[in-house]
């Protein structure tokens, strides 16, 4: 699935905004909560395809 930039950067801060609220609001660290929010959507997106396989069939 593919997003428009903006909802991309929608996903993030959600993202960003959820962990920092149960990590108990830590001041200061929108740029970190950002950047790991980033990383684990990029995670969750290359890991929603299954592994590339090759024309041959296994016995």
């Amino acid at each position: 699935m593919s997003y428009t930039e903006e909802e991309l950067n929608e996903r993030i801060r959600v993202r960003a905004y959820l962990m920092w609220e149960a990590d108990g609001r830590p001041y200061g660290q929108a740029e970190l909560y950002w950047h790991r929010a980033c990383e684990r959507i990029e995670d969750e997106t290359c890991s929603a395809y299954p592994p590339t396989q090759s024309g041959e069939h296994r016995s």
